[in-house]
């Protein structure tokens, strides 16, 4: 896994030069449509990762795939920036990142209810980064900042039996 320190160097770098062009939020659309192209597909993660390939024949077989990515470990490299950037970029505009850990997918509608009433819990704008983690059984777990909400079946479950362990 990359530094995270220096993912977040590169993030930073880039962000800087966007906001002198006035480009935060194309850049990082386009930071983050490269991170899934990455993510996705399996023809590209492995030119980026084949040790084989120098990095000019990489950067011939990616062409507009921005060359001052091609070193050691480039797909981690964009994996890793890409969050970064936006984070930044969710700062700049006021966003308030919150991850939301639930047992399974939730409906578009249940997802917008929750994103208007953590607006209003939080006191800005949210951007939901939603994980499905079958491991808490139901409910939910909401994390930004500093804070922790377990709202889980997992954590009600692990409570009534430390209760009933003390009685």
């Amino acid at each position: 896994m990359m530094n995270k320190r220096l993912a977040r160097h590169y993030a930073e770098a880039l962000f800087a030069a966007a906001q002198k062009w006035g480009q935060e939020e194309e850049l990082g659309e386009k930071l983050a449509y490269l991170n899934q192209m990455v993510e996705e597909d399996a023809e590209l993660k492995r030119i980026l990762s084949n040790p084989l390939l120098s990095p000019q024949e990489q950067e011939t077989a990616l062409k507009a795939l921005l060359p001052r990515f091609l070193s050691r470990k480039k797909e981690e490299l964009i994996s890793a920036i890409a969050p970064e950037y936006q984070r930044l970029l969710d700062e700049a505009g006021g966003i308030e990142r919150v991850e939301v850990m639930t047992a399974v997918p939730l409906s578009t509608d249940l997802e917008s209810k929750l994103e208007e009433r953590l607006v209003r819990l939080i006191g800005k704008k949210v951007r939901l980064e939603i994980k499905i983690k079958p491991q808490i059984l139901g409910g939910l777990i909401l994390r930004w900042g500093d804070r922790i909400i377990d709202a889980s079946v997992k954590k009600k479950l692990e409570l009534i039996g430390s209760r009933l362990k003390t009685v």
